[in-house]
């Protein structure tokens, strides 16, 4: 019988022989690669944070500017400029929800072309061939609409019985009892 044996086909350390220990020296950049980073850094300093920082304290001021002068206008005529100012930037932050939405009804009206197509294709009913599907739905409530009006027709005499007669009693009793109260004065002034 054959013996599996548990011997590792490495040195007695169980380890590649070729494996090598890893190194624990730091990495040092070439003089070429700090350039670089130093380059990278001047051209992010000038060409991304100094004009951010310049449009954003612009844009700071205006609106510290514009909100002074919304509470103490210099002029009359500062109100309808204000309005103005809200107006455009109004516009601005509505053109992408405009654009959103174009694109969305866009997508809508194709989608309903292509489904009238494909309805025309298809081995739809006869009356939905001829009517459409949407007239059909339509014809469909209303008919469920009319049977509910006949049934609250038949039903409305019969909730509205018992309460006209509960208003003509107490209608009656309220006319009975100021005659009985206009005896009882005329009584009383003899």
């Amino acid at each position: 019988m054959k013996s599996v044996s548990n011997k590792s086909p490495y040195p007695v350390d169980g380890r590649s022989p070729d494996w090598s220990e890893p190194t624990t020296t730091t990495f040092v950049p070439t003089a070429v690669q700090l350039e670089r980073a130093r380059s990278l850094k001047r051209f992010n300093l000038w060409t991304v944070y100094v004009p951010l920082g310049v449009v954003g304290t612009a844009v700071l001021a205006l609106l510290i500017y514009l909100l002074i002068i919304a509470i103490w206008p210099p002029y009359e005529d500062t109100h309808l400029f204000l309005s103005g100012i809200a107006d455009i930037i109004l516009i601005l932050f509505m053109l992408p929800v405009v654009l959103i939405f174009g694109l969305l009804l866009v997508g809508i009206i194709g989608g309903g072309i292509y489904w009238r197509k494909s309805r025309k294709e298809s081995d739809a009913p006869a009356l939905q061939k001829q009517y459409g599907r949407l007239r059909l739905l339509l014809w469909k409530v209303d008919q469920k609409l009319s049977g509910l009006y006949r049934q609250m027709d038949q039903l409305m005499p019969k909730v509205a019985g018992p309460v006209i007669r509960y208003n003509a009693f107490l209608a009656y009793a309220n006319t009975w009892l100021e005659h009985l109260q206009q005896q009882l004065k005329r009584h009383e002034a003899e």
